[in-house]
């Protein structure tokens, strides 16, 4: 096993080294999200984008994955395809996230 890491991270460094380089033969293109095909521009002001980020930043994703997570959510909830104990979950997981960065940012 320890073999295939090495060649995954041999091969990683290669591909960082010259990004340019044309995909090589045999080589399968894989673009997970590409069934998602309409995009939509929104409007956020300056604090929006700084909180946005750093809610993205907490949880280690990129801030537009945190935010179609949460319009995902939003559109089930609207749907109701969330269970009672799901949503209840959620809104405490929500809660638990809001007070560690209310506690943090007294920490600093």
């Amino acid at each position: 096993m320890r073999d295939i890491e090495q060649l995954i991270n041999e091969e990683a460094e290669a591909s960082e080294t010259n990004p340019d380089a044309p995909v090589p033969a045999g080589a399968k293109v894989s673009r997970p999200n590409r069934s998602r095909s309409t995009v939509y521009s929104i409007r956020l002001n300056s604090d929006e984008v700084v909180d946005l980020q750093a809610l993205a930043d907490a949880a280690d994703v990129p801030a537009s994955t945190l935010a179609r997570s949460w319009i995902v959510e939003r559109i089930r909830e609207e749907r109701a395809e969330l269970s009672d104990a799901e949503e209840e979950l959620r809104a405490a997981q929500r809660h638990l996230d809001h007070l560690q960065r209310h506690l943090r940012s007294q920490a600093s």
